[in-house]
């Protein structure tokens, strides 16, 4: 099992939980740095000397017990600093690089988090009514003449022609047009639009409409249960990116951050490239300010990860080291 640190959300910082993925015998805990001398992280800060901490809380989620720290150990500990954990039983809980953490607001700790949040923007989403389509009616066919009545037993004596022929025109053109006006009387509302539809020439269908955009405007709140939802899921990294998107287009950039951070910049070029893009100078957008100030050493980190695997990763990291390697630590990281 793998540690798993995460700030407590419900402090204003310098608080954090540390998921040490499996039991914990023993209630004292050192944190050891790999990077440097002194090592040990003691009351009074870094140490010669092993020193032995205890935690604010400890409790038991699913067999793996999670310690809880205060700005003692988390204000004392900087962004990306490879720390050992290990019990005062001799029990080593793995290495792990440290990640950021907001400092406690009375502390001066590292890179301390903009205050002001960035606002929500809303995007309300437009549709219009389909339009119904109207079948053609046919007009109605004219109904047969009655039949005549049948010829009586004794046959009348015929009428002349010329009279029979001037009686029967007169009476098929009244019934013809009695039904006629009687169908325009029943379709008289929906005539116009009959004769237009059959006038109209025929058109091809058109593309169905595209789908209108998913809202992503949510606020900080609702991202960070997303987040811890995703936590106790143990979702997969494509999880967490898909959450810093989220959270980067609803201008929510601390939240965005954690989702980043969680799909391991070590893993994922994706998460690399978004946490390089919070530290690097030349991205002035609003929302990775909001979580992060910027920070070249921090930024090339996160490029130099993927140098040489990334195209785009190796030119960002070229293009920051030019003119920009004064510490040694930057010229480290900048070296080929």
């Amino acid at each position: 099992m793998t540690i798993r640190i995460t700030e407590d959300e419900d402090e204003s910082g310098g608080y954090a939980f540390i998921d040490l993925g499996r039991p914990l015998a023993s209630p004292l805990l050192s944190f050891r740095r790999q990077d440097t001398e002194p090592r040990h992280l003691g009351a009074e800060g870094w140490q010669p000397e092993v020193a032995w901490l205890a935690p604010l809380a400890v409790t038991e989620r699913d067999g793996r017990a999670v310690a809880r720290f205060g700005p003692n150990v988390v204000d004392r500990i900087e962004e990306l600093v490879p720390i050992e954990i290990v019990a005062q039983d001799g029990t080593s809980f793995g290495v792990i690089a440290w990640p950021f953490i907001p400092p406690a607001p009375s502390g001066g700790g590292i890179l301390a988090g903009l205050p002001a949040p960035a606002p929500t923007l809303t995007r309300a989403g437009t549709g219009s009514p389909a339009v119904p389509v109207t079948e053609a009616v046919p007009f109605p066919e004219p109904e047969p003449a009655p039949p005549q009545d049948a010829a009586p037993a004794v046959p009348p004596v015929p009428e002349p022609p010329a009279r029979k022929s001037r009686l029967l025109w007169p009476l098929v053109a009244l019934m013809l047009l009695a039904l006629a006006a009687g169908g325009a009387y029943l379709y008289r509302d929906r005539l116009p639009e009959i004769m237009a539809r059959r006038e109209a020439p025929s058109q091809e269908p058109g593309p169905p409409p595209a789908p209108p955009e998913p809202d992503s405007s949510l606020t900080a709140a609702e991202l960070r249960q997303r987040y811890a939802r995703l936590v106790d899921e143990r979702a997969p990294a494509g999880a967490f990116l898909a959450l810093g998107e989220t959270a980067l287009a609803s201008r929510q950039g601390s939240a965005a951050f954690r989702a980043f951070e969680e799909a391991d910049p070590v893993t994922s070029a994706d998460a690399a490239w978004q946490l390089a893009r919070f530290y690097d100078p030349g991205n002035a957008d609003a929302a990775y300010r909001e979580a992060a100030r910027p920070d070249i050493v921090r930024a090339a980190y996160y490029y130099a990860l993927w140098r040489n695997r990334s195209p785009r990763h190796t030119e960002a990291l070229r293009a920051l080291c030019e003119g920009n390697a004064a510490s040694d630590r930057l010229r480290a990281i900048c070296r080929p």
